[in-house]
């Protein structure tokens, strides 16, 4: 990339200073957004029988969220870390 700059002063000493950004891509060429997603589309994430007062539970012997009962996960609540509830 080539800057062509032209400074005029009248009896004193001009300054430029030039700056380029350092943009880099984080997306693909073809990457194409794709609005509204739902949370079935979404990799990882099971909603299988997902009912009213459900909250997504993350299993690591499947390495994916699982739609479960609130009730069923404050059973196995052990410990709250980062915050006052």
């Amino acid at each position: 990339m080539a800057i062509n700059a032209r400074i005029n002063t009248t009896g004193s000493i001009g300054r430029a200073i030039i700056k380029s950004s350092p943009k880099t891509a984080i997306a693909a060429d073809t990457f194409a957004p794709k609005p509204n997603v739902s949370i079935d589309e979404v990799r990882g994430i099971s909603t299988t029988g997902v009912e009213n007062g459900f909250t997504l539970v993350f299993n690591s012997t499947t390495d994916n969220f699982e739609a479960q009962p609130a009730s069923n996960v404050a059973v196995n609540i052990t410990q709250i870390t980062g915050g006052t509830f």
